[in-house]
């Protein structure tokens, strides 16, 4: 680098590298003034970068030097975008709703109000014929409008054919000028003509004006007095085409609207149901089900099928309710009951495999729940109000037997799911029923009542051993534990010192529970496999150490039975006397044996269950020779409980006792 030089003044001349670095450094000063400003109009300051250049400079190179500069944040936009959101959904679609109904509401009350005041000369063919004419006009100016406002010519054109449907309807059921079948092949016509237009298309404003305005026509038009046929026949008619004109498209305001326009026509039907007949009845219950078979079924999308097939289920369950009168032959009623049941239970067969849907955005993350209103929820609710049709028509025993066979098919339907929560929810539901008509039936008590649970337990644990199943396992288990609670009972019973002991028909109800017990004992290897596939790919630490608490206490149970069962038979026999003593023999004993059944199986919780009972064993001797016992019992106690006591105390006593259990612990 060459040196600066200086001049006969003394001014020492830059060199041309300092210039250039001068230079270089005066454009980086400019560049950081111009990012400067550029940061303050992003932040909203009001400073003037350009008015104070000393405060961008110092600015800028502090940005070089250090950190960023602290950028003052804006207000908060998202309250503004939420209200503009509420705004949009407010304009386009709900101004529009307003004014459709508005619309339809006028054309249906003028024909309505025509007909009652008769102020008209006009004829009522003439008034249906100029509705239409209206209904054309606006039609014709939709198609034209379309072609600069494309959504809005659309709402339209579905406003034309809503005043066509209300025209079509007054004129066969409020004027009686054509026959229903006229009228409704008519607005069939309509329907399915703009339903291949508005499938054709893909336009959602034109399908959710043209079938709300559709659907609201039976309703404005209605004198009071209208039919649950036609009804029911006219909102076949409008949602049939509807569902093929939204064919697979995911539309979120269309999908709102058919949810709300199915249960007006469930809940109208429903409604109009309940005074006209069980044939009627039948036709409320019907409609749902012949919406989602023909309807939601081949045209519905993927991501809506399961949560509009459940809508629909849960209305024919409102219609149960509502359609439902006294004056019905019962067990038509249960048969129609039983055959939704099925129905439902073959579309959620059918559309298993899809991805879990609700009406509820909020509620479509989680499948596990969805499944469990589907598989169990509603299956018990059909199920539920059969029986109790059945209980009140016919008697309670009559209707054990429908309660099986309930059990059954949705069993069948439990055995066809993989492992997952569908399966889970359908085999608790149908363990319920089966718990349940085991009560209503006229079993002997308590012999016959406590085999029927044993035996159900047994066969609920061998179906989850062959298609494994955690509500197999908990329900089998439950049967179970009401089998060995009923015996229980039992046992307790009968009155104190009034009998033989093990000489009872309640002994036979607990002989039965240990052996059910013994048997889940014996074959607890095989369910242990079949618990482990039933958790599906959860990783098995996750439930290892509950699977060990879960194989200990069924391994342990009728050895805890059979304890319980001996105590409550020797606490009862003879007389207090007697029994106390019996009592002090019988904790002695066990005691003993616990701790050599620890010893030779290394458990050191089996030992000190031992020494507990041997502990109780001395208090119950104490207790019963200040209480009960004459001279001679009292001493017998006594020696009883020092002899099994001294044999505890001698085994660890022994030199190296300590020692062989430490080892025993540490193997083991």
């Amino acid at each position: 680098m060459a040196a600066p030089t200086s001049g006969r003044s003394g001014v020492t001349t830059p060199t041309p590298i300092e210039a250039r670095l001068a230079a270089l450094e005066q454009n980086l000063r400019a560049m950081s003034v111009e990012l400067a400003a550029l940061r303050a109009e992003v932040a909203g300051t009001s400073t003037n970068v350009h008015d104070d250049p000393h405060a961008a400079a110092s600015s800028a190179s502090s940005a070089v030097d250090a950190t960023p500069p602290r950028v003052r944040r804006g207000p908060d936009r998202r309250a503004g975008n939420r209200t503009r959101d509420l705004e949009s959904v407010l304009g386009r679609y709900g101004m529009l709703a307003i004014a459709v109904l508005a619309a339809v509401a006028a054309v249906g009350t003028f024909l309505s109000w025509a007909v009652t005041r008769g102020l008209f000369t006009l004829s009522p063919a003439v008034r249906v014929l100029a509705g239409l004419a209206f209904a054309g006009a606006i039609a014709v100016w939709g198609v034209r409008l379309r072609r600069t406002e494309r959504s809005f010519g659309s709402s339209i054109l579905g406003l034309a054919l809503a005043i066509e449907q209300v025209c079509a309807y007054a004129a066969s059921s409020a004027f009686h000028l054509v026959p229903s079948w006229v009228a409704f092949v008519g607005a069939a016509v309509a329907s399915w003509a703009l339903a291949v237009f508005a499938h054709g298309e893909g336009d959602e404003p034109l399908w959710c004006v043209g079938f709300g305005g559709a659907a609201l026509a039976p309703f404005v038009t209605s004198d009071g007095r209208g039919s649950v046929y036609v009804l029911a026949l006219y909102a076949a008619v409008v949602m049939l085409p509807a569902c093929f004109a939204i064919s697979h498209r995911d539309w979120p305001v269309g999908w709102r609207v058919f949810y709300l326009v199915a249960a007006l026509f469930v809940g109208g039907v429903a409604e109009l149901a309940n005074t006209a007949g069980t044939l009627a009845f039948a036709v409320a219950l019907a409609l749902p089900f012949v919406i989602a078979g023909a309807g939601i079924m081949p045209f519905a999308p993927a991501t809506r099928k399961r949560g509009a097939l459940r809508w629909l289920t849960l209305l024919a369950i409102a219609a149960l309710l509502i359609a439902h009168s006294s004056r019905d032959v019962a067990w038509i009623v249960a048969s129609l009951t039983g055959a939704a049941l099925i129905g439902w239970l073959v579309l959620l067969d059918h559309s298993a495999n899809v991805p879990t849907s609700s009406v509820l955005a909020s509620a479509r993350s989680r499948a596990d729940l969805l499944d469990w209103i589907d598989a169990a929820f509603m299956p018990l609710m059909f199920s539920a109000y059969l029986l109790r049709v059945l209980e009140l028509g016919v008697g309670t025993v009559h209707a054990a037997i429908p309660g099986f066979a309930l059990a059954v098919v949705i069993g069948a339907f439990a055995w066809r799911r993989s492992v997952g929560s569908l399966r889970d929810a359908a085999a608790f539901a149908s363990v319920l029923l089966a718990i349940g008509a085991t009560f209503a039936l006229p079993l002997e008590q308590p012999t016959g009542r406590i085999a029927f649970l044993s035996a159900l337990g047994l066969v609920v644990l061998t179906l989850h051993r062959a298609r494994p199943s955690r509500a197999w396992l908990g329900m089998g288990a439950a049967c179970l534990a009401l089998a060995a609670l009923g015996s229980l009972g039992a046992l307790l019973g009968r009155v104190s010192y009034q009998f033989t002991p093990f000489a009872t028909e309640p002994v036979g109800t607990a002989i039965i529970v240990t052996i059910a017990l013994a048997i889940v004992a014996r074959f607890w290897p095989t369910l242990r496999v079949a618990t482990r596939v039933s958790l599906g790919e959860r990783q098995e630490w996750t439930y290892a150490a509950q699977l060990r608490r879960i194989i200990r206490v069924a391994v342990l149970a009728p050895w805890v039975w059979t304890f319980v069962w001996v105590l409550v038979e020797l606490s009862m026999s003879y007389s207090p006397s007697t029994s106390t003593l019996l009592m002090v023999i019988y904790f002695a004993g066990t005691g003993v044996a616990c701790v050599a059944a620890g010893r030779m199986r290394r458990s050191a919780s089996l030992r000190q269950t031992g020494l507990g009972l041997a502990v109780i064993a001395a208090v119950t001797a104490f207790y019963g020779a200040t209480t009960y016992f004459d001279f001679i019992a009292r001493i017998e106690a006594y020696l009883v409980t020092s002899a099994f006591l001294l044999g505890i105390a001698y085994w660890y006593r022994r030199a190296g006792s300590d020692e062989r259990l430490s080892g025993q612990e540490l193997k083991s």
